[in-house]
């Protein structure tokens, strides 16, 4: 039988990757149930490609979770947010493993923290045990499944990761069991004109064409083409699925030909953690704000220095010149080999239309230091701050009764930053007694207003930004609230088995707690997603049979304070 040339470039490419991302190093499962995805490698999500797979636990806490080979545990991080409660394990061979949003350890890796939480007096924790002070061995129970962290349901968020880099890598090339026989799916082509000249049809902005399926073979409708000219950039909205999973996930492959020439293409195969925010210009950063829609942009901005892409003449950018035809095919392929493609035609056209130039303050240049200022803010950014050059925006407003500076309207909150953007605004009429509840925040577009941070000095207030948008000097008096859920009027247990309070803060953000019961400090668990703390009665370290007394200490950022006192007889 002959196989076509498009499908055996395919097979040879699946074959590639397998032997070199190690498809003989098969691991156990971390689980001993049937492995169904929720989540794959390199997934798109907010500011981040996903570092791993994510594997569902039946949707229960609980669920015992298994180490993939032997090795020892080089660190455990305990923490409120991210990937809540991890294990990392190193194995011979040169691959680590990550094991995420667990509910809770094994007896004796439970011990090891416990104490040295109790050491440090501390929920959250980062640790690192000395090599093969905790050795595991292959298919050992090492921890429960759960939902800790910034986990949105119970599952294991789990990666391989390169020992000496520690990049992640797609962890489905490793051996894990996961059945795949469904292809990927386009839901739409975007085209965005890209020189000030260019165009598509008779508009400089970006149009949408929705995606006709046949099978695997996708088109754009009746027409099957549409007109253009200059430079002109195309992305795709597309997914991909996996068997006995309803859930949506990234696709693996992409690749691009012009009249049947490949000029762009990338596999998630590897993401070094530095690189993956550079995700915030592989998409079409713009109408991930717009509409939420994140697409997986054919083209290569500038500033953009991921290393996924192993073809990118004139970074993917098609020249479309006046009456010509050009052929475009789009292929998307998952790791087993499973793709769809979707063709169209580009006619062409020159209607002789130019881009509008805002009105603005300034160019920025992403290959370049800039630095805009006023009597009143200054904004300096560095080298590789953004993805490409850009029309800088400005706009001033007067002070308002609940903000102590003018409200700085910088930019717009479309155009992605990479590296953090030093912020400066003049305080006015700020009371000496309010300076140290004082910061640089932000007002959003519905006019709520959330933390940004920063130093005072010299009448300025300084902080680093990661988005654009208004900013202004505000103030925080107001502490914490603290409500308890299992202790009513202070003085009687509803719980038998742990202490529950929740605690919330208006404006800042919680920035630390401490629990304490006759006078010593207790581990009070910190769920932040669900602003939930949670002490439960440790027979090692408290003493039954007695009236206790508890306090609790809760501080938001710009140290405002609350505190509950109780006692309860236990």
């Amino acid at each position: 039988m002959k196989i076509p040339i498009r499908n055996s470039l395919i097979l040879i490419f699946v074959l590639f990757s397998l032997s070199v991302f190690g498809q003989n190093e098969n691991f156990a499962s971390p689980v001993k149930i049937p492995v169904f995805l929720s989540g794959n490698f390199c997934e798109l999500r907010p500011n981040h490609f996903h570092g791993g797979i994510d594997i569902k636990i039946q949707q229960r806490i609980g669920l015992p979770i298994y180490a993939i080979e032997e090795g020892f545990i080089y660190r455990i991080v305990v923490s409120p947010t991210g990937y809540g409660k991890a294990l990392y394990i190193e194995h011979p061979g040169g691959k680590s493993s990550v094991y995420a949003h667990l509910d809770r350890f094994s007896d004796e890796i439970e011990a090891y923290v416990r104490a040295e939480q109790y050491r440090r007096k501390s929920f959250a924790v980062d640790l690192t045990p000395e090599k093969n002070e905790i050795r595991v061995e292959r298919e050992q129970f090492i921890a429960y499944g759960g939902n800790s962290g910034s986990s949105g349901g119970p599952h294991l968020h789990f990666e391989i990761r390169d020992t000496e880099t520690q990049d992640a890598l797609n962890p489905l090339h490793f051996g894990f069991q996961v059945t795949d026989k469904v292809p990927p799916r386009f839901y739409s082509l975007i085209a965005t004109p890209v020189s000030e000249n260019s165009h598509i049809g008779s508009s400089t902005a970006r149009r949408i064409f929705p995606a006709t399926a046949s099978g695997t073979n996708y088109s754009l409708g009746v027409n099957q083409e549409f007109e253009a000219f200059g430079k002109i950039g195309l992305a795709i909205r597309a997914n991909d699925f996996y068997d006995g999973s309803h859930n949506i996930c990234g696709i693996y492959t992409a690749e691009l030909k012009v009249n049947g020439d490949v000029i762009f293409g990338y596999a998630f195969d590897r993401m070094p953690f530095s690189d993956t925010r550079y995700m915030n210009s592989h998409i079409d950063y713009e109408l991930s704000l717009q509409n939420g829609t994140r697409v997986h942009r054919l083209w290569r901005q500038p500033g953009n220095r991921l290393g996924i892409y192993h073809t990118q003449i004139n970074r993917g950018l098609i020249d479309i010149e006046d009456g010509k035809l050009y052929d475009i095919e789009i292929t998307i392929t998952d790791l087993p080999g499973n793709s769809a493609s979707l063709k169209f035609r580009i006619r062409g056209k020159d209607r002789n239309i130019s881009r509008q130039i805002p009105g603005n303050a300034g160019f920025f240049t992403y290959d370049d230091e800039n630095l805009f200022r006023t009597p009143f803010m200054e904004l300096f950014a560095p080298v590789g701050a953004f993805y490409d050059d850009f029309y800088f925006t400005y706009q001033v407003t007067p002070q308002t009764p609940d903000i102590f500076s003018k409200a700085h309207r910088i930019h717009s909150e479309s155009e992605p930053i990479h590296l953090p953007v030093k912020l400066r605004i003049l305080t006015e009429s700020l009371p000496e007694h309010l300076a140290d509840k004082s910061f640089i925040g932000r007002i959003h577009n519905n006019g709520s207003k959330s933390y940004t941070g920063g130093k005072l000095i010299n009448g300025w207030f300084e902080a680093e930004i990661r988005t654009f948008g208004t900013y202004a000097v505000m103030t925080d008096t107001i502490p914490p609230v603290i409500n308890p859920l299992s202790i009513r009027e202070k003085n009687a247990l509803t719980e038998s088995n742990r202490i529950r309070f929740t605690i919330s803060d208006n404006l800042s953000g919680i920035k630390s707690y401490e629990g304490t019961i006759n006078g010593e400090w207790v581990l009070f668990d910190y769920d932040a997603k669900n602003r939930l703390l949670t002490y439960e009665f440790d027979r090692e370290r408290f003493t039954t049979g007695k009236r206790h007394s508890l306090i609790l200490t809760v501080k938001d950022q710009v140290d405002n304070t609350a505190v509950y006192e109780a006692t309860f007889w236990k």
